[in-house]
């Protein structure tokens, strides 16, 4: 089977380098064209025959948008949100690079075990994420859309395969992530494409 990893369009937060995290933040005009625009490419290349998503509102716009172009029912799963990137969040990386240097450090030098105050680390979100994926592959045969997070992307890209680095690869808002599941075993097909730029 297929699962085809969609990281949620844009949000003001985004544009303007903000954590998100568990907050609560809606797309914004160029987020929902990035959301057509991904349903309009998935509908034209794809036979999608299941729709889920993360909790948050940014995700659910984004999946309803696909949903309805792929006639599609959506399934809600908390496990799949984005990283909780606790005081951080709502700070732009400047900010957090001048308030929290050691901690910013720490994490880009061991983001699966360092744990910001408040937040988790990649290794908590493959858990609940990976958990999720995993409950996904096993009730599918065909290509499913998972509508999720730049964080749990990277989080479960870096589980599939460990020689995946964190920081080098950019998964943009509205992005498209392959995945193959065959025979208990996740593959990487390809990262990051964006449809019709």
């Amino acid at each position: 089977m297929k699962i085809i990893l969609l990281r949620h369009g844009e949000t003001e937060w985004n544009a303007l380098s903000r954590y998100q995290g568990h907050t609560d933040i809606s797309l914004n005009d160029k987020g929902k064209t990035q959301a057509r625009r991904a349903a309009r490419y998935l509908w034209e290349n794809e036979q999608v025959e299941a729709v889920y998503c993360s909790d948050l509102s940014r995700t659910r716009q984004t999946a309803a948008i696909a949903a309805q172009v792929l006639e599609q029912q959506v399934y809600y799963d908390g496990r799949l949100r984005e990283l909780c990137f606790g005081v951080w969040e709502g700070l732009t990386f400047s900010e957090v690079y001048e308030k929290y240097r050691d901690d910013w450090d720490k994490w880009y030098k061991d983001g699966w075990n360092f744990k910001m105050p408040g937040g988790e680390t990649f290794t908590e979100v493959v858990a609940r994420a990976g958990q999720a994926l995993d409950e996904i592959a096993s009730q599918h045969t065909g290509t499913v859309l998972v509508v999720t997070h730049g964080g749990v992307i990277k989080a479960l890209l870096g589980h599939f395969d460990p020689s995946f680095d964190l920081w080098k690869t950019d998964i943009a808002p509205g992005s498209m992530t392959y995945i193959e599941f065959e025979n208990g075993n996740y593959k990487i097909l390809k990262t990051g494409l964006t449809p019709y730029p």
